[in-house]
């Protein structure tokens, strides 16, 4: 498991942020995420998997939007839960919203699963571009890059939803 975070400032309410976050189109700000093509079962989203190393690769997932502690602390910090699920990268998702100066701040933390079969690709695929000679620590040294390569390109994964959840939450309260 590969756990990232990311933050930024919403103009808005923490009741608004958190009303925000409880709707299905919201997570299409997910890079790579979208509505599944026709044909697809009701609800299925296509996850478009840009993950470093290995060529890309498309996944159907299911989304489910979690209600978290939904009435505001005594701090004014509410929290969200949601799950991308699908069969090669898995993504538990929780955003913490707390009021700050001028609207929130919201702080998103994902928990991503590679199924083995991905990692492995993925280090077999690094294995052959790789110059190491073939001894037992070979594959240790190879998985541990792998995991810090996708613990990066998640975290830029993170990072752009944050900022893409700014960008048009912030442009839909102006207009």
């Amino acid at each position: 498991m590969v756990t990232v975070s990311a933050e930024t400032s919403l103009p808005s309410s923490v009741d608004e942020a958190w009303t925000a976050l409880g709707r299905r189109s919201t997570y299409f700000y997910f890079p790579g995420l979208s509505p599944a093509a026709n044909g697809g079962p009701k609800g299925a989203l296509a996850h478009a998997l840009d993950l470093p190393i290995v060529e890309p690769h498309e996944q159907t997932a299911t989304l489910r939007i979690l209600g978290g502690v939904g009435r505001a602390g005594a701090d004014g910090r509410r929290e969200r839960r949601f799950t991308v699920r699908g069969e090669l990268v898995s993504i538990a998702g929780r955003w913490q919203i707390e009021p700050a100066d001028g609207g929130v701040r919201v702080r998103l933390t994902l928990d991503y699963d590679v199924a083995p079969a991905l990692k492995e690709h993925a280090v077999n695929t690094l294995r052959s571009r790789s110059p190491l000679p073939i001894r037992t620590d070979a594959d240790a040294i190879l998985s541990r890059a792998v995991d810090e390569y996708f613990e990066t390109r998640f975290t830029e994964h993170a990072t752009a939803y944050c900022e893409r959840l700014r960008d048009r939450l912030g442009s839909s309260r102006a207009s």
